[in-house]
């Protein structure tokens, strides 16, 4: 409980990372705020959106850490993470081969931190063939392999969703019980 008397949400870190430009604050703006932009806004360094969200019966605050594209190999983003997502543009096949070191990072900082591989932007004409995220999901040891849009608020709510439930396991796993970690 806090000072107030309400109860203390237990936070959840999850990590958004990709190179710049594939959608990343857009995403977490959709699923956060509900809201879409054409304007692009460049992160710097780190954005963290807190999020309520309900597991069964668990009340939750989701911490969705938004990595700054070419700020990705800072090892603190990582630490603590019990989730990540890693997104590529579907429009920009250059995107998802720089996944690889997406991936390198989070299996090096946040060991054994399940995550999703994102093909966002569906909305528009896709040049990166859907099997190639499948396989390079299937291939890296991801969750799963998702196709979304920011924009058209596609299989976003779903995948955080996703997100939610594997942070929670993750979170349970390091604890060795169902009591979740304070924040």
């Amino acid at each position: 409980m806090s000072a107030s008397g309400n109860p203390t949400l237990r936070t959840l870190k999850i990590v958004v990372g990709g190179e710049g430009n594939v959608g990343k604050t857009s995403l977490i703006r959709r699923y956060a705020k509900a809201k879409f932009s054409e304007a692009r806004n460049i992160t710097l360094g780190i954005d963290i959106t807190t999020q309520e969200y309900t597991v069964g019966e668990q009340p939750l605050k989701l911490a969705l850490w938004d990595i700054e594209g070419q700020a990705g190999n800072r090892p603190n983003f990582y630490l603590g993470a019990q989730a990540a997502l890693l997104v590529f543009d579907v429009t920009e096949p250059r995107s998802l081969e720089a996944l690889t070191a997406w991936v390198e990072r989070v299996k090096r900082y946040a060991p054994d931190t399940p995550f999703l591989i994102a093909g966002n932007k569906i909305d528009l004409t896709p040049t990166v063939p859907t099997e190639w995220g499948e396989t390079f999901a299937q291939y890296v040891g991801a969750d799963r392999f998702v196709q979304l849009s920011a924009k058209t608020d596609t299989n976003v709510t779903p995948t955080f969703a996703r997100l939610a439930e594997l942070a929670l396991e993750r979170a349970r796993e390091n604890r060795g019980t169902d009591e979740l970690p304070r924040p």
